[in-house]
């Protein structure tokens, strides 16, 4: 068997995580990033475990996850600060008004 794509499992561990902020609001944000690791990592072990037919090792797997981890972090804290600064908003995609000159 094949496992699963690492897509899918930084996927996973976005809105996992995304979960937990939503079900913890008062949670330190200074901890996000042990948690997207620890995420990332249990997915991906699991998927070497289960997905890989014994071809993958748990230790490669959790070694993978660890780097799923830094790049869903990466990702999700590009995304956020993008549309924080304003540079995405809802009006670029209104086509309600055409400017004619």
């Amino acid at each position: 068997m094949k496992m699963l794509s690492e897509f899918i499992v930084a996927g996973l561990t976005i809105t996992i995580v995304n979960i937990v902020k939503e079900q913890a609001p008062n949670m330190k944000k200074s901890i996000l990033p042990l948690i997207v690791f620890v995420v990332a990592g249990a997915l991906n072990t699991a998927n070497a475990v289960v997905f890989s037919g014994g071809e993958v090792e748990a230790i490669q797997g959790l070694s993978q996850g660890l780097v799923i981890g830094a790049l869903s972090s990466g990702i999700y804290s590009m995304g956020k600060s993008a549309l924080k600064k304003g540079e995405y908003s809802e009006n670029d995609y209104k086509s309600d008004e055409v400017k004619t000159e």
